[in-house]
């Protein structure tokens, strides 16, 4: 039957699933409901995601009307104020800045004598965010020629080439640069670009986007919906994910800046059972207003075997670090990277056991 059908579908992708660690909670979703895909209702919660859209929508209309320099400035003078008045965010900004600057203890805490520099590499980081905010409060305003225009494509030969042997490809990336303005470009040279979204929480606000983004011509796929993943792979498309959402004890352990975490599954799975190449990218803003997308090595997912998953998710940590080096201070993320000392060696230990095991499906 149908339920049947699903589950053993569920269990084809999740080919590997580490096992769960006891010593440290997971990072929690930052947008994702108690109970996914339940009818939004009111709670307090509700009452302030309407908020937050009803505000977006009148800044929208606002920083439409207005020059965008000016506005971009005045955004990164203020989104330090976010560091300052949050100190959960501050602690968690320090630690992943004092790792990126390796100046951080085996826990993640800044070292001694270092506090002055991790202060001023998370404040820029802040600082690349309201930026960004202000960016992409600005799209709707914007025609796409006019966004495309701002964005160098000289790396994207690639997607040509694919297009023409109707390859698929997983692009991987963080949130970093711009990500928005880089599929606007991408959408513009009618790409087949499909982003994998969760629309658990902000219904609103991804209703919106998900409008804004078709108009460019991308698609938004719900996180839930395996079926459409896969029909990019038949169909030679590019899915798009960004797997910096915080380290979780069942993803795929590798290293990433020199520390042990975790990255999602889900890029060296689908990869494997599309037979499609991980892409690691950026788009990196090269000066105000003018962005440039930069491509990593592809990365081959194998057989999708544990071993596989592993290799494939560490070679794109790797690529994707030698990427943000090329300009730190532009990726936002403000959620805890990076577990503890001694869920870090855990993490190595089941390193070395997955990477024994090479047949698909192996547990």
């Amino acid at each position: 039957d149908e339920e049947s059908r699903r589950t053993r579908k569920g269990r084809r992708l999740s080919l590997y699933t580490p096992q769960m660690s006891q010593q440290q909670p997971a990072t929690p979703s930052p947008i994702r409901r108690e109970t996914p895909g339940s009818a939004p209702r009111f709670t307090p919660r509700r009452l302030w995601e309407r908020i937050v859209y009803l505000l977006v929508l009148a800044l929208m209309r606002l920083i439409g009307v207005l020059p965008p320099r000016p506005v971009e400035a005045l955004f990164a003078s203020l989104a330090p104020l976010a560091y300052l008045l949050w100190p959960a965010k501050r602690r968690i900004a320090n630690s992943n800045a004092a790792v990126v600057l390796g100046v951080a203890d085996p826990d993640g805490n800044p070292l001694p004598g270092a506090e002055s520099a991790v202060r001023a590499r998370a404040i820029a980081n802040y600082r690349s965010y309201g930026r960004f905010t202000a960016e992409l409060l600005r799209l709707p305003s914007r025609r796409l020629e006019a966004i495309a225009a701002d964005v160098d494509l000289r790396e994207t030969t690639l997607l040509d080439d694919f297009r023409a042997r109707g390859q698929a490809a997983v692009f991987v990336g963080f949130h970093a640069g711009n990500n928005e303005l880089g599929a606007a470009s991408l959408g513009q040279k009618a790409y087949d670009v499909n982003v994998v979204a969760d629309d658990t929480a902000f219904p609103e606000m991804y209703e919106l986007l998900r409008k804004i983004r078709a108009s460019w011509g991308i698609k938004v796929i719900d996180w839930r919906a395996i079926r459409e993943v896969f029909g990019v792979m038949r169909r030679g498309g590019i899915l798009v994910l960004l797997s910096d959402w915080g380290w979780k004890p069942d993803g795929i352990p590798c290293q990433l800046f020199g520390r042990w975490t975790t990255l999602p599954s889900g890029p060296a799975v689908i990869a494997a059972r599309g037979n499609a190449p991980i892409i690691p990218f950026f788009v990196r803003r090269e000066t105000p207003g003018k962005f440039r997308i930069l491509f990593g090595a592809p990365v081959d997912a194998g057989n999708g075997s544990p071993a596989a998953q592993l290799a494939a998710t560490q070679a794109t940590a790797r690529e994707m670090e030698q990427l943000i080096r090329s300009e730190p201070t532009q990726w936002n993320c403000f959620k805890p990277l990076w577990p503890n000392a001694a869920e870090q060696r855990r993490l190595k230990e089941l390193a070395a056991q997955m990477a024994t095991q090479h047949e698909r499906g192996a547990a």
